[in-house]
């Protein structure tokens, strides 16, 4: 059996970037209201992009294994074409997968712990310590793909470009300042809250810009780009 499903590359970001603003601003909302108005209430914590295990949390998970099922259908349409850079595109796959599986499980929280950054006497933007492997990643990750990158279209260089400044600026440039702002003023305040939302909203709208990038990568192999799916009698 054969099912045809339509995808709208414009219509899904639409949608995506409505659930960015979305939670951005409600996050916005609820920060506002428990430290200026001291408004407190369990519900809050289900729209805090700042928490682990709510909705926004979900959100971006969900959007992750988005992507990482896009590099999938492209890395099998690459391996068919007999591509070079069949294996770059399945290891992206498995990287955003684990990335996926760490916004639920927050793994890289491990490291943010004040007391072992304060014992080894760490500068203000390594309080949270996850940022050195995490920088090690990002170097790793620009050498390994250079080559791969520097061979796409231009406008899908452009896209993932876009998409990758964007997380990254989020991930660890904003986790810096996060951690400066925690250091000097603890983090329960209004200011490392909306730093937080900041940081989590730039996130999210890399990961939505690079699932347009995909869909638009993908759209190159046809007019309109249509995703088969065959379910096997076994």
């Amino acid at each position: 059996m054969q099912l045809k499903i339509s995808l709208s590359p414009r219509k899904i970001i639409r949608y995506l970037t409505i659930g960015v603003i979305f939670f951005t601003l409600v996050s916005v909302g609820i920060q506002i209201c428990k430290y200026s108005y001291g408004y407190r209430a369990d519900w809050m914590q289900l729209f805090n992009v700042d928490r682990e295990l709510n909705f926004p949390t979900w959100y971006s998970a969900l959007t992750i294994a988005f992507c990482a099922i896009l590099l999938r259908i492209i890395a099998a349409g690459k391996k068919q074409q007999g591509d070079r850079y069949t294996k770059d595109w399945q290891l992206l796959s498995l990287i955003f997968w684990f990335m996926a599986i760490d916004e639920v499980l927050s793994i890289h929280e491990i490291l943010i712990i004040p007391e072992i950054s304060n014992a080894l006497n760490l500068p203000w933007f390594l309080h949270s310590m996850w940022v050195i492997p995490g920088t090690i990643f990002v170097i790793w990750f620009i050498r390994r793909y250079s080559k791969f990158t520097s061979n796409l279209p231009y406008i899908s260089r452009k896209h993932f470009f876009l998409a990758a400044s964007c997380y990254i600026g989020g991930a660890l440039l904003m986790e810096m300042v996060g951690s400066y702002i925690a250091e000097a003023q603890g983090q329960q305040n209004l200011v490392y809250a909306l730093t937080a939302t900041v940081e989590e909203a730039m996130e999210m709208s890399g990961i939505v810009i690079f699932v347009y990038g995909l869909l638009c990568y993908l759209r190159q192999w046809a007019d309109k780009f249509d995703l088969e799916i065959t379910i096997l009698n076994k």
